[in-house]
This record gives structure tokens, sequence and C-alpha cells, in this order.
């Protein structure tokens, strides 16, 4: 299956101010990851330019390329020459040295068939390179959300210790003033060396993430690297039309592989045909000393032409099953593959319709988990609220703006796999 995202697709049902609404969103999102995207890019092409597979698999196929030229070229010449130990005697003379050349033909077609076999090993290699180039995008926008999430938890985690701190400065005041028990500001000084504890193992994830994806990259010593510090979801889902995978490159390698065989096929049946040689024969031959003719010592050329007839075919019927059972082999590595890729895709799917619902539950939570924060407040500062009941809430809220980056993350990683799998 294919996936083509038409983020500007309106349907007729909509009202003219909600149309309108819905396109200046999609516009201000457009915009937002256009601006994003244009750092994202960049990392895409470092980690293309640089990555050592991709530098390998595109020296490979430059040298497929000169394949093609080897494949065109005619056999080698073949230049012979003898002395007669035992010189052999003629009319003319004695023989005293031979000298040969010839040059070997396929018959007709086989070197052209042998230059169209190169040519499609080299698609093979090509649409192998694009896969890999790909699946190195893959991998660094996979590093790129990573790093969005765990350094937007972390500025989330600054403002809750900033929180804490109010909080803290609060409950001394009112213990001060009788209204609370020194178990509050112990409990909030639990809270922050938890939070601190967070931090830290935080700070670890984001350097061992930084590292993976400066290798990613293939950058010589560890440099900074910049993501958003929010990522804004659409606020409506992109329209999804859902074809058959049929010209992924992960599908299409197995066509350009036929496609080899099917050349290969036609190098075998052309090999089966008789070859061509042309060549000369000079020999040398020595006068005779007793005699006077007009001949005498006269050297011998004789053109020749031979025929290579291949009398035993076997070798040309097994390569031809070969290539039968090579291409059926093909055929259910397809199969394999797009099952495969349609399993992913739906799951990616799924996945980031299940990252919309959790985001927007999580805006909700949010939302009314502050109201009662606020309320929770107010009733503390009258002596009348447990300080414990307020941590729970601020440590729900916490939860409820992780979950929310963790959703954020979730949709555009799911969106990553979609791209890959459109493309």
């Amino acid at each position: 299956m294919v996936v083509r995202i038409d983020t500007l697709k309106i349907h007729k049902s909509r009202s003219p101010w909600k149309w309108k609404r819905g396109l200046i969103s999609i516009l201000f999102t457009c915009f937002f990851v256009q601006s994003n995207a244009q750092t994202l890019q960049g990392y895409i092409e470092e980690a293309v330019q640089n990555n050592p597979q991709i530098k390998a698999l595109q020296y490979t196929y430059e040298a497929s390329l000169e394949k093609v030229n080897e494949a065109g070229s005619l056999p080698n010449t073949r230049i012979g020459a003898g002395y007669f130990v035992s010189e052999p005697e003629t009319r003319t003379g004695a023989q005293k040295a031979r000298f040969s050349a010839s040059q070997p033909f396929p018959w007709f077609g086989t070197l052209k068939a042998k230059k169209e076999k190169e040519v499609s090993a080299g698609e093979v290699l090509k649409n192998d390179l694009r896969i890999l180039q790909a699946k190195i995008a893959l991998d660094v926008k996979k590093q790129y959300y990573d790093l969005y999430a765990l350094k937007a938890k972390k500025k989330i985690l600054k403002e809750q210790k900033l929180l804490l701190e109010k909080y803290k400065e609060l409950s001394i005041s009112e213990v001060t003033n009788n209204k609370a028990s020194a178990v509050d500001v112990l409990m909030i000084n639990i809270a922050q060396n938890q939070l601190n504890n967070t931090t830290e193992i935080l700070k670890g994830k984001i350097f061992n993430t930084e590292a993976s994806f400066n290798k990613i990259l293939d950058r010589d010593g560890f440099e900074a690297l910049v993501v958003p510090d929010n990522l804004f979801m659409p606020d409506e889902e992109p329209t999804l039309t859902i074809d058959e995978i049929t010209y992924h490159p992960e599908l299409l390698k197995y066509d350009a592989l036929d496609q080899m065989i099917i050349a290969a096929q036609k190098v075998n049946g052309k090999e089966r045909l008789p070859g061509l040689s042309v060549g000369v024969d000079y020999v040398v031959v020595e006068e005779r000393p007793d005699m006077n003719f007009s001949d005498n010592g006269k050297d011998i050329i004789m053109p020749m032409v031979s025929f290579s007839i291949p009398l035993f075919s076997k070798r040309f019927k097994s390569r031809g099953k070969q290539f039968e059972l090579q291409q059926e082999s093909h055929l259910q590595q397809r199969a394999f593959e797009q099952n495969r890729l349609e399993e992913i895709l739906e799951k990616a799917i799924n996945d980031r319709i299940t990252a919309r619902i959790k985001y927007t539950t999580q805006i909700k939570n949010i939302e009314q988990s502050k109201q009662a924060e606020r309320v929770a407040l107010s009733v503390y500062q009258t002596g009348m609220l447990d300080f414990d009941e307020l941590l729970k809430i601020q440590e729900m809220i916490l939860d409820f703006e992780i979950e929310k980056i963790e959703a954020i993350k979730d949709y555009f990683m799911q969106t990553a796999i979609l791209n890959y799998l459109s493309n």
C-alpha cells in the first residue's frame, strides 16, 4: 500500500467558516513545520552525504557502470608464434617459424545482451542506494524527534522546579503563620529531590541521544544539535489515501532483479549459439640453396575462419533452470515484503491516530488539573487542605505534560514512517 498525505484536501460539506479556519490552521502548521524542517532537512542531507555505507554503495554503483563498457568489449585477440625444431620440408623450402593471429567474435547481439545485463545490475544497485538513503533519512528523523521529546521534558521539569520553589516559599509562610506544619516543607523537599533525580537521569538520556545522533551524522566529535523547543500537532488530521505499495523502492528492488535475470537469460541464449573467429597464419620458409625457381623460399600466408560450436548444452539448460527458480524466489520475496510494508503502514496509521487521541486527552487533563490546582491552592491557604493533596495534583499535571510530549513525538514519528512508505 502507498500512503499519499493530502493536507489541503477540503470536503465540500464544510461550512465556509470551518473551511477558512481549517485552511488557516493548516497554513500555520505548514509554516511552522517548514521552519523547523529546514534544520531537520539539513541534518538529513548531512547524514546522507557523510554516511560511509552510502559512499561505499555509490562507489559500487559507479563500478557497475564501468562494467557496461567491459561487457561490450570483444574477447582478447590471440597471437601466437612457434619455431620448428624439426623443420618440415616443402617444395619451396623448409618451414622455419610460424606466426598466427586471430580475433574471436561472439554471435550477433551477444555483446549488446551482456551490456544490457550489466545495466540491469546497475539499476539494482541504484535502487538499493535509494532505499539506503530513505532509511538513513528515517533514522535521522527518529533521532530528531527523540531529542525533541527529551529536551521538551527537560523544559517541563525546569518549570516544575520553579513551581516547587514557589510552593516551598508558600508553605514556609504558612508554617510561620501557624496555618501549616513542617511536614509540608519536608514533602516539598522530597518532591524536589525526586525532581532533581529525574532531571539528572534525563540529562544522561539527552547526552546518549545526542551522541547517537552525531554518529548517524558521522561527525568527528560531539557537536551541539538544534531541535525545536516545541512541536505543534495539526488541528485536523491530514487526509490519507491508501493504494497498493507497488512502487516503493523496497519492492521495486525485486522488479530490478527480475529485469537483470531476464537480461541474463538473453545472454545465456546467445552463448548457446556458435562463435566465429577470424585470423591469419604466417609461415616463414627458408630458400632451398640447391634449386632456382620463382617460388623458392616464398613465405606462406593462410587466412583462417573457425567456429566454436557448443555441442554440450547441459550447462546452458542448467543456467536457464536456475534463472527460473530465482525469478520464483523473487516473486515470493516481493509478496512477503509487500505484506510486511502493508503491516507497517497499517500500524503507523493506527499509531498516529492513537497519538492524536492521547494528545487531545492530555490537553483536557492538563486544563482540568490546573483548575483543580487553583482550587486546591486557594483552599490550602485557608488551612483546610493537606499540602500533600496539592503536590499530588501537581504531580498529575507533570505526568500529563510528559504524556502530551510523548504523544507529539509519536505523532511525528509515525508521520515520518508514513512518508518513508509513500516514497
